[in-house]
């Protein structure tokens, strides 16, 4: 289970995928850094 903060909102979610969404769904369209970081976590759940 993944635990991340992404602007001051705490996502506790078990799949990958609904956490990506979850992440980027927080992020204003045009914040670059807000969405990488959603790659980022991405990413690293599949290691």
């Amino acid at each position: 289970m993944k635990n991340y903060d992404s602007k001051e909102k705490q996502f506790t979610i078990s799949d990958p995928i609904e956490s990506y969404f979850e992440c980027i769904s927080s992020c204003d369209i045009n914040d670059g850094k807000c969405i990488s970081s959603c790659v980022e976590i991405l990413k690293q759940s599949e290691n």
